[in-house]
């Protein structure tokens, strides 16, 4: 009996780690599809098709999931420079690592400046050598963009005065999702958010930080830092 033990309990033990990872799947929500990034920082931005490939950047990393966040897989970029957004231009893919405008209720904020190319969807990356000072024009909004039948989506802002008497120091949090409509769009926690996108489906995709259980000089995370992803079920969220 003792020579089947071992094995036995091998068994039961790989079973266990078997459902453990059946079961390690994104919590289910009625309005989004919900992934969370493979490392302890925020998503800064997203590029691509849920049902297909979807790159994203947590600021100094690349990654690339092609099943919808069960796992992911890490790109070749090796760069200290922060990214803050991707921009396709025909049959090549940008990140993009320079910012231009401030987050408010009224402005625009902007990824620009093309730092890295790819030419297989986000797989590989090589050096972007084109510099000039019209790389700028090569930029996407950050906090804003609007679907094929014209309507807005953006980040809404709140900023509150750090101390009653303050008039120029703010703590500028993101509340949600507004629309030009005049819709709230509610998201199932909490969020420091960083960045809007559409896919060819006019699905949107919200990107942002952790799950948050406390603001402004309270501020922290709900537990794990790593970044969350929203996806739209519907193409009219």
């Amino acid at each position: 009996m003792k020579r089947f033990l071992l094995p036995a309990v091998l068994l039961l033990t790989l079973n266990a780690c078997q459902k453990d990872s059946e079961n390690d799947v994104q919590p289910e929500n009625k309005d989004w599809y919900i992934l969370t990034s493979p490392d302890n920082r925020a998503i800064q931005a997203v590029h691509g098709d849920i049902d297909g490939t979807l790159v994203i950047t947590t600021n100094f990393k690349i990654y690339q999931t092609k099943d919808r966040g069960k796992t992911w897989s890490t790109a070749n970029y090796t760069s200290n420079i922060g990214l803050f957004g991707f921009l396709e231009q025909q049959d090549t893919l940008l990140a993009l690592n320079g910012q231009i405008g401030n987050a408010s209720n009224t402005s625009t904020a902007y990824a620009a400046n093309p730092s890295h190319f790819s030419l297989d969807g986000g797989t590989t990356w090589q050096l972007y050598r084109k510099w000039s000072r019209k790389t700028y024009e090569s930029r996407v909004a950050r906090n804003r963009v609007t679907n094929s039948v014209g309507t807005e989506y953006s980040i809404d802002y709140l900023l509150t005065p750090t101390s009653p008497s303050s008039t120029g120091s703010f703590y500028v949090e993101t509340v949600g999702i507004k629309t030009s409509t005049g819709r709230s769009l509610s998201l199932p926690q909490e969020h420091e958010l960083t960045s809007l996108y559409l896919d060819s489906k006019s699905r949107l995709y919200v990107t942002g930080s952790a799950p948050l259980c406390g603001r402004r000089d309270k501020f922290a995370f709900c537990g794990e830092q790593n970044g969350t992803l929203y996806v739209s079920k519907s193409s009219q969220p």
